[in-house]
């Protein structure tokens, strides 16, 4: 029996493509479970957002870098990102919203975590660094020192390093509170351990965007 084609989707296609997927987020679910992402998360050098409704972290520090992107031609440019770091980070709430096409059909792997509608700061992580093109939140720092070569700047006591470069431009603060933060990343890196309640997994056909901060 072919394939039922109503418009332009070819429903059959559109199965599969969707199984695809299926397994890929059932993989993903289990090694999360297992901790076996706790190192790193990219996608493919492109940018997936990340939202939550709080961030309080200590041991701040942010440089200033560049990534490796992939353009839509195949080739590849350099991206300057803001290199962001915690030595410990408690969020109220996470969600990431990842596009991507499988099999020329656009798709979104939603992850989401804790409930970012209840002021309560539930999902906890060490040695937190991410990689933003660009960042929105209305943020409150102490004990802030501005203009420090990258190369200098530390995650608090933290033994992970931010691989600044010297004559970089770099900022440190003992403590910083983000609110409403809204990211554009390239990568997360968790050094550390990371607590996930409530932990979802799920996908949607087409291009779909968090909704934490409107």
């Amino acid at each position: 029996m072919s394939d039922m084609t109503i418009g332009r989707t070819r429903w059959g296609r559109f199965s599969a493509v969707f199984a695809i997927a299926a397994v890929a987020i059932v993989a993903l679910g289990l090694a999360i479970a297992k901790g076996l992402l706790a190192a790193s998360f990219n996608v493919n050098n492109q940018p997936f957002q990340i939202q939550s409704a709080g961030l309080n972290g200590s041991g701040f520090g942010a440089i200033m870098d560049d990534v490796t992107k992939d353009n839509a031609d195949g080739t590849t440019d350099g991206q300057a990102v803001a290199r962001a770091g915690f030595e410990t980070a408690d969020l109220d709430g996470l969600c990431a919203a990842v596009h991507q096409d499988v099999l020329g059909l656009p798709f979104t792997l939603r992850i989401s975590a804790g409930d970012p509608t209840d002021g309560v700061a539930d999902i906890n992580a060490g040695d937190l660094i991410l990689d933003g093109e660009s960042v929105q939140a209305d943020a409150t720092m102490s004990s802030l020192a501005l203009g420090k070569s990258a190369d200098d700047v530390v995650m608090g006591s933290s033994t992970q390093s931010l691989g600044g470069t010297a004559g970089n431009f770099g900022l440190q603060a003992s403590t910083a509170n983000l609110t409403g933060l809204n990211a554009s990343a390239y990568a997360t890196t968790i050094a550390g351990s990371i607590q996930l309640n409530d932990l979802a997994l799920g996908i949607e056909s087409g291009t779909n965007n968090c909704t934490i901060v409107p």
